[in-house]
């Protein structure tokens, strides 16, 4: 008997284990596995506002801003990533370009990590003399990577998941 070269059977194993990926989701329970992430996500990111405002108001040195905001980007980007693993955890939706949007998806929640995460590193290197002027470029940078980052659920291309996102109970 004939042994196969190694590529071989790499290349058949790669195959088998391609044909072995989940099966797609149906695009309702889909759109709602993803709403069921995003709107604990969003509520959390609000919290975090929310409380950092509170706390800014007694911050009496760049020190203290400084502790404040440095929190709440880390937590900001903690939930980012947990809404991030969330959403790759979705599956994917049985729609056409399935794959691509729910990718879309979570390539926006990585950028929106990634924009928490590097808006830390700004404040982090802040020195007390520059620190208020430094906090408004970086808050302003954070904002335009947050905003580059989304992903607009009412322009999104398959028609059954715009429809989903609209219909869905806590998508809105």
């Amino acid at each position: 008997m004939r042994r196969a070269p190694a590529a071989v059977l790499v290349a058949v194993l790669a195959l088998t284990a391609c044909g072995r990926a989940d099966p797609p989701v149906p695009h309702r329970a889909w759109v709602t596995n993803v709403c069921q992430v995003l709107k604990p996500w969003r509520l959390e990111l609000e919290a975090l506002n929310r409380q950092t405002a509170d706390r800014m108001k007694s911050a009496t040195t760049p020190a203290q801003a400084r502790e404040h905001l440095l929190r709440l980007l880390d937590q900001a980007r903690q939930v980012s990533e947990a809404a991030r693993s969330g959403v790759a955890g979705a599956g994917v939706p049985d729609v056409a370009d399935g794959v691509v949007i729910e990718q879309r998806f979570v390539d926006a929640l990585a950028g929106v990590r990634d924009a928490y995460g590097k808006a830390h590193q700004a404040v982090q290197k802040l020195s007390d003399d520059s620190f208020y002027a430094g906090v408004t470029q970086a808050m302003d940078t954070l904002n335009q990577d947050y905003a580059r980052a989304g992903v607009n659920t009412g322009r999104l291309a398959s028609a059954d998941l715009r429809k989903d996102f609209d219909e869905v109970p806590g998508c809105g």
